[in-house]
């Protein structure tokens, strides 16, 4: 009688299991905004506390802290915007009025690789709908109509106000939001409690670390890159490549497309040097970059990195997407800390799987010993 009774209670547990969380989907979906907001704070405050924190241990309170980091980011802004934004705005301009004819030049080239082919079909080209689709674009309609299928626009600004202050309170006092998580579990789990959150919290920060840093990386050598080889609107065309370099895999093959056919149009034989430009770039920030800043605390395997890429996507939008890669990195270690650590603990894998061999070269030199000694201190 025991078993029939504790299947049945098994059953009952997770029919009710798959039942909250259905409910707790649809109410995520129905409060889209307010988890999107939560989220992003907790990201910004991450963010931010790392550049507090240090200037806390200089004996700086958290307040003028905050407000320290906050002048620097509008300072170094303020500047960026001083030296890029007028070239980037004649390129954006220039771009703007060549791209009717760059579309034309691109559709008699699809055309003319149709007919060498013999695939017959032919692409065609209404210069009506085009100076429509252009006119939308100038005057701002698409991304109003964009941004009506989602939020709207008071929304968005309410959202942010909100977001911006909550991060500023949360950045100068976090100890009762994290004591008073902490406090949710029994007294004996937590000190396990805050050791998760710090290892989740030093992810998160090395995974921006990272990020800022690869974005940068691609930013500056695609942009000159991009002008040696002779590709118009080379600025213009880098610092997209660098901002969609946010969105792992899938931003680095949309930055190499618009090179790739602006080269087709002007000189079909530079597309060989954007292409190896761009693969060596990708080598460079994949294989030495990020390995020395991010370690491996945030390797994250690229097909969960789409799926997560996905699916935050048609939650959040475009926000959400910036806020995948991290949130799958925090959600990697939380599994990682409580649930594989323990299994582990309860035996051994009987046939456990043979380690992957990666064969290392001997590092010499003074780049040798400064790698080495950044590995000894990860350790």
């Amino acid at each position: 009688m025991g078993k029939p009774v504790a299947s049945e209670r098994t059953v009952y547990t997770v029919i009710g299991l798959v039942f909250a969380l259905l409910v707790g989907g649809y109410f995520v979906y129905r409060i889209s905004g307010v988890v999107l907001a939560f989220l992003l704070t907790i990201l910004l405050a991450i963010i931010l506390s790392a550049p507090v924190n240090y200037l806390e241990r200089r004996g700086l309170p958290r307040t003028w802290g905050v407000l320290t980091v906050l002048a620097g980011i509008a300072i170094v802004l303020w500047l960026f915007g001083l030296a890029l934004v007028p070239a980037v705005e004649m390129q954006s301009r220039q771009f703007a009025e060549a791209f009717p004819a760059l579309l034309e030049e691109a559709l008699a080239l699809a055309n003319r690789v149709q007919g060498f082919f013999g695939l017959g079909t032919r692409i065609g080209l209404n210069p009506e709908s085009l100076s429509n689709v252009g006119r939308q674009v100038l005057t701002g309609s698409a991304v109003s109509t964009a941004a009506g299928v989602g939020l709207t626009a008071a929304t968005v600004v309410s959202l942010a106000v909100v977001v911006f202050i909550s991060t500023i309170y949360l950045v100068i006092r976090p100890e009762p939001w994290v004591n008073g998580f902490v406090s949710l579990f029994p007294a004996g789990w937590r000190q396990r409690a805050r050791e998760v959150l710090q290892a989740m919290y030093h992810t998160v920060q090395r995974w921006f670390i990272g990020q800022l840093t690869a974005m940068t990386f691609i930013a500056i050598f695609w942009a000159i890159s991009l002008s040696v080889i002779g590709i118009p609107f080379g600025l213009l065309l880098g610092i997209f490549g660098g901002l969609i370099s946010f969105i792992p895999y899938v931003g680095a093959m949309i930055s190499v497309i618009i090179p790739i056919l602006l080269a087709l149009i002007s000189n079909p034989f530079d597309v060989v040097w954007v292409i190896l430009a761009f693969v060596i770039i990708q080598q460079i920030e994949g294989n030495i970059l990020q390995p020395i800043v991010m370690s491996r605390a945030v390797d994250l395997h690229p097909a969960l990195v789409v799926f997560a890429i996905l699916a935050m996507g048609t939650l959040f939008g475009l926000v959400g997407i910036l806020l995948a890669v991290p949130l799958v990195a925090a959600l990697q270690v939380l599994v990682r800390e409580l649930w594989v650590q323990r299994m582990d603990q309860i035996g051994a894998d009987p046939n456990p799987p043979p380690p992957r061999a990666t064969p290392r070269r001997k590092r010499t030199g003074k780049i040798g010993r400064f790698l080495r000694t950044l590995q000894v201190k990860r350790r």
